[in-house]
């Protein structure tokens, strides 16, 4: 049973893939450019120079700052619905202002597709109790380093209405279900990457502590690329080196999503939203809305200097051209100037493919 691409509201506004996703232009031939130039150099190593590789074979520095912001879904449920009795900081205009959330789930393997069927079955309830309008953007995904990782990206109007999402019966339902479906938190728990909709200028960026208990060290992170040079350097050293989690690449079959995290440096902070708003132009310009449905920039309620970037490709393929592009060299080169050091908070990636199958 395959639920690739479903999702909560219109194609127009959830950045859904059409039909026509796999022309020409969402399919682009090789590059002559090297996954190894100087352009692909950003926050590949840590503050000694040094570089190992990971699991999936990509180069990883050791770093401090998590991915995520909320270390299990269970918090900021928790958070959100007693909100109105008692107001957080960093859940500001709570009935006015647009919420995201980028959650990273891991099923057991014996109950990995009655996780997805409890979903789905939510996703359906999701859609029609709360409405495209308070839900613009549900969707549910897999990751391709592990078949019993999955990443959930929502959009909601108001931090309102996820609260009466979560206080909903099937929501209780849900949290019973996933009392016997996910590993133990210990293991991996169910991150959290909370943002508002959208990035602005701020004269003096704010920083808020969560109040929220921390996820044990031990635990498995929420990222499955430990930065964004490490996934360019995959990306762009296909098709003739590609990755068995880069499956799909050559027949542009796959389409892929992104939740990458950044940390500007506060003084330069407003210089990294000027430089990424000009690169989602030019990137909705140049690539079409065929090869990227969905590229949005949105900030961290905790520090007004962390951003999460979400982005849907309608192929690894197509997402290769885009960063080979002359655009994309020249905000490689801003970001140098514009980020924290990568032994601060590295350029996090959670990599995943859209959609998911029972297995």
């Amino acid at each position: 049973v395959s639920a690739a691409g479903a999702d909560a509201a219109p194609a127009h506004r959830r950045g859904a893939h059409r039909a026509d996703a796999h022309a020409p232009d969402a399919c682009p031939g090789p590059s002559r450019v090297s996954p190894e130039s100087d352009d692909f150099s950003l926050l590949q190593r840590s503050a000694h120079g040094s570089v190992v590789r990971d699991a999936a074979g990509l180069r990883r520095s050791l770093a401090a700052d998590p991915m995520q912001n909320i270390d299990g879904l269970a918090h900021l449920m928790q958070a959100v619905i007693a909100a109105p009795e008692k107001p957080l900081a960093w859940l500001k205009d709570f009935d006015t202002k647009p919420v995201g959330v980028t959650v990273k789930m891991k099923a057991l393997p014996q109950h990995r597709n009655d996780f997805l069927k409890a979903f789905t079955w939510v996703r359906g309830q999701t859609i029609e109790q709360e409405g495209e309008v308070a839900v613009p953007l549900f969707k549910l995904s897999s990751s391709p380093f592990d078949d019993h990782v999955f990443y959930l990206v929502e959009e909601w109007a108001s931090a309102a209405a996820l609260r009466r999402h979560f206080v909903s019966g099937y929501m209780a339902r849900l949290v019973q279900e996933l009392q016997e479906y996910l590993v133990p938190s210990s293991e991996s728990p169910s991150y959290v990457a909370f943002y508002g909709l959208g990035s602005g200028n701020v004269s003096s960026p704010e920083v808020h502590a969560s109040g929220l208990p921390p996820a044990p060290r031990s635990a498995e992170p929420m990222q499955n690329i430990a930065n964004l040079s490490a996934l360019m350097q995959a990306v762009v050293g296909a098709p003739d080196n590609t990755p068995p989690w880069l499956k799909g690449f050559r027949s542009c079959t796959k389409p892929i999503g992104i939740t990458v995290k950044f940390k500007a440096l506060p003084q330069r902070r407003n210089d990294f939203v000027k430089a990424m708003k000009t690169h989602q132009r030019l990137t909705a310009e140049r690539e079409g809305e065929v090869a990227n449905p969905l590229f949005k920039l949105h900030t961290s309620p905790f520090d007004q200097s962390v951003f999460y970037l979400v982005e849907e490709w309608a192929s690894a393929s197509a997402l290769r051209k885009h960063f080979v592009s002359d655009y994309m060299a020249h905000l490689v080169e801003e970001l140098k100037a514009y980020l924290v050091p990568s032994s601060e908070s590295p350029t996090y990636v959670a990599f995943y493919n859209l959609g998911y199958e029972e297995k």
